[in-house]
């Protein structure tokens, strides 16, 4: 732990700060960790009533979160929208090790902050 940004500045208010800096950072990460497993849990949850073709997509002004699924054939060439206008494009050289007569779910999500 490394509270002193300054080497030399051993004044309370400095500890105090880099100290709430520390436990900040540390709260960022655990929230980042629930949100991860919540966006797990839910891409779960959800993948268990879609059917081939049918996509998800829950679009709030803090959360993106898009769910697909579709056929092993029909990943080649495709193309993902995601907010602001990005865009994946998986290619027809993509390996994948599967069996072509499953089925395959992508999920794009990320946190939008204002």
């Amino acid at each position: 732990m490394n509270l002193f940004i300054n080497k030399n500045d051993f004044s309370k208010e400095t500890i105090d700060k880099n100290r709430n800096i520390y436990y900040q950072k540390k709260l960022a990460n655990q929230i980042n960790n629930q949100v991860k497993e919540i966006i797990s849990l839910l891409t779960s949850a959800l993948n268990i009533h879609l059917n081939i073709g049918q996509n998800l997509i829950i679009n709030t002004p803090e959360v993106f979160m898009s769910l697909e699924t579709i056929s092993f054939n029909s990943i080649f060439n495709k193309s993902i929208q995601q907010v602001g206008g990005a865009k994946i494009r998986i290619p027809e050289n993509f390996k994948l090790i599967q069996n072509q007569n499953q089925t395959i779910s992508i999920r794009v999500s990320c946190l939008l902050f204002n």
